[in-house]
């Protein structure tokens, strides 16, 4: 039985107005898929297009051109998205970087995570929204004294924590995470990851996981795809992309992953990438089996 694509990317392309006649491309033709119930890892440095991309997946951001299609839904098309709307609110997600800025602080935690349950007219599957909120708070392992607490009083982590239950109250069937550890301390990082590991499999959601640590991503991706100036330039299952990276700017980025040894560290000579722009006539081909690498035309002729 093949897998079952819960989201497809096609295509897409999206610029910022600078002014009337200017305006800066972000994402550039591009196209991915996320299988059901499957972490896929989004990774590149700063600027490549990841955020544009999930907040085009979401709707908030509308791009110029291409599809988006969730569960067959081409959320792009105004008509379409309106006949769904309850549903696509309902079913997908959004777990943001600085969770400061997206909880209200004069809100109580309780309210914050019982609040898309109250928007949505859900009945609360454990009674109330208070209980359903508690239930949810412990599920990300924080004690149920902090539903009275409001989020300037909770350490970042603590934050992130209440982001992520908020999201898991609506069970979704897709959870986008756009850089949602980068704010946090490295302990505090792994501590979040891992949950994100230990929630997917007891939910089976599919992840959108988007992240410039590339060791977090290696530890909780299934896939991942990097992305160089808005396009992605190479897709791979995690273990293989890691081992065998075949284009030069995954080589240079994975080269740049800090080895703990202190010796070997200082030894270390990352790879150079001069940000060459992309050949016109680049191809998507499969190198090997579900591991494809943007090449230029031109060398595959």
């Amino acid at each position: 039985m093949p897998d079952e694509i819960l989201l497809d990317v096609q295509r897409l392309t999206h610029r910022y107005p600078l002014t009337r006649t200017m305006s800066v491309k972000a994402l550039d033709n591009l196209s991915f898929q996320i299988i059901r119930g499957e972490i896929y890892g989004l990774v590149g440095e700063s600027g490549s297009g990841k955020s544009t991309a999930a907040r085009c997946v979401m709707n908030l951001y509308r791009p110029q051109t291409g599809k988006i299609l969730y569960k067959g839904i081409d959320t792009c098309y105004p008509k379409a998205f309106r006949a769904n709307r309850r549903m696509l609110q309902a079913s997908r997600q959004l777990v943001f970087q600085d969770s400061a800025s997206s909880l209200n602080p004069r809100m109580k935690v309780c309210d914050i995570i019982a609040e898309p349950m109250r928007l949505q007219r859900i009945t609360p599957p454990r009674g109330t929204l208070r209980a359903e909120a508690e239930f949810q708070l412990k599920y990300v392992g924080m004690d149920p004294g902090y539903l009275d607490k409001y989020p300037p009083e909770l350490s970042g982590g603590q934050r992130q924590r209440v982001a992520i239950a908020r999201a898991l109250a609506m069970e979704p069937e897709l959870l986008v995470a756009d850089e949602p550890i980068a704010s946090l301390d490295v302990s505090i990082q792994a501590q979040i990851v891992n949950l994100f590991k230990h929630l997917q499999a007891e939910h089976g959601f599919s992840f959108l996981f988007i992240a410039h640590d590339l060791a977090m991503v290696e530890f909780l991706c299934d896939r991942v795809g990097v992305m160089y100036r808005g396009r992605l330039v190479e897709e791979a299952p995690a273990a293989q992309l890691f081992a065998r990276p075949l284009h030069p700017y995954t080589q240079a980025l994975l080269s740049a992953i800090p080895i703990p040894d202190p010796r070997r560290e200082r030894a270390r000579r990352p790879l150079e990438f001069h940000g060459e722009e992309l050949p016109p006539e680049s191809v998507w081909i499969e190198a090997s089996p579900r591991h494809f690498v943007l090449k230029d035309g031109r060398d595959e002729r």
